[in-house]
């Protein structure tokens, strides 16, 4: 299927650890048999199309092998991942293989994401899967993962999955409900919220820390999650997966779980990548003029408006736009290295008229932030 072709509704479901395990951290087959038969059959409807994100390969790995997550290491965790993502996948072709549906897994890092030709690869794999009717199971690829790139949970994962493919609804399953006033294991008084229009600063401070003990992500990492993918238009459903039938009825509008509305006007496809996908290389410090002229103008960054350039980065890759005070006003590709930058920068603040070089950031290659976080 060609960009920009019209396509079936498509919605990405995310399951946790806690919601494909058992108490004692081992896959369990009947939670993820209820997984599968609710999605092989909303995708057999012909209602949309079905895109997994799954975590549990540690988890599984875990489990088959009796280590104890609290004493390993990271060489041993990601060798449980190695051995878990391969009975993972074995589950899960086993269980869509019993609905007659093929699956295709996709294992991703975050430098998947933040190279845009290696995200439109993944954009134009999965869209072929889909339009195969082939089921992508997305996960992290754990065994080769460090710090420095992680998603670090699979609620980001997803988002980005969904960003990725297009999609028109992200549901991220979990062993709660939805998003509650407070926290409901310690306050009787919490409540479920149904709707959220908006994700203000009070709907983030609400959220709370790490969750499962078998998962890595927490309330605060899915309503990080839910924040880019409204920006982007997708709408967010948290959701618990013990609920009956919840994908479809989700699929069906019912109010389960918690539902984030996607943003009426969102950003482009190319510009939510900018936001969400990349993490900047470098700064580039800019007078009050040339925040004028990104903000209020939606104008591109040129020459006379760079009084500094922070770290070290090449060409074509991202860099956060900042003020003299250091708050991070947009993220744009730049046309320049930090070297040959500085070195424009320091001729042009001597004196020297350039020609032909003024144009450091295009306003197509930029995305103006909100609240000048990243």
């Amino acid at each position: 299927m060609e960009h920009g072709a019209k396509h079936r509704w498509r919605m990405v479901v995310k399951v946790g650890s806690s919601s494909i395990t058992d108490r004692h951290g081992r896959l369990s087959l009947d939670k993820m048999r209820c997984i599968v038969s609710q999605l092989a059959a909303l995708q057999k409807s012909g209602r949309c199309q079905v895109i997994l994100v799954s975590s549990g390969a540690i988890a599984a790995g875990l489990g088959k092998l009796g280590w104890n997550r609290a004493s390993i290491t990271l060489p041993e965790k990601q060798a449980a991942a190695a051995v878990g993502q391969t009975l993972l996948m074995e589950t899960y072709e086993r269980l869509f293989g019993e609905e007659d549906m093929i699956v295709g897994q996709l294992l991703l890092t975050r430098l998947d994401i933040e190279d845009r030709k290696r995200f439109v690869h993944i954009r134009n794999t999965i869209l072929t899967l889909l339009h195969r009717g082939i089921v992508p199971i997305v996960n992290e690829n754990d065994t080769v993962a460090v710090d420095e790139i992680r998603f670090g949970d699979n609620d980001s994962l997803a988002s980005l999955t969904a960003l990725v493919s297009e999609a028109e609804q992200l549901v991220l399953l979990t062993d709660i409900d939805g998003l509650y006033t407070g926290d409901p294991k310690a306050d009787t008084s919490a409540t479920r919220l149904s709707e959220v229009w908006e994700i203000t600063k009070e709907i983030e401070s609400i959220a709370g820390g790490a969750g499962s003990s078998v998962g890595t992500g927490g309330m605060r990492t899915k309503i990080l999650a839910a924040k880019a993918a409204v920006q982007s238009g997708i709408d967010v459903v948290i959701a618990s997966s013990e609920e009956a039938q919840v994908i479809a009825r989700i699929a069906d509008g019912e109010a389960v779980g918690t539902l984030f509305h996607a943003r009426p006007e969102p950003l482009a496809h190319r510009k939510s990548w900018l936001i969400h996908g990349p993490q900047p290389t470098g700064v580039l410090v800019i007078d009050e003029g040339a925040v004028q002229a990104l903000v209020a103008q939606a104008g591109s960054l040129l020459l006379p408006g760079i009084m500094q350039v922070q770290g070290d980065f090449q060409e074509g890759t991202t860099v956060a736009l900042a003020n003299t005070t250091g708050h991070v006003v947009g993220k744009g590709i730049t046309n320049f290295s930090a070297r040959d930058l500085d070195t424009l920068v320091h001729r042009r603040q001597s004196g020297e008229r350039l020609y032909n070089v003024t144009e450091v950031v295009h306003r197509n290659n930029m995305v103006v932030l909100e609240g000048g976080r990243l």
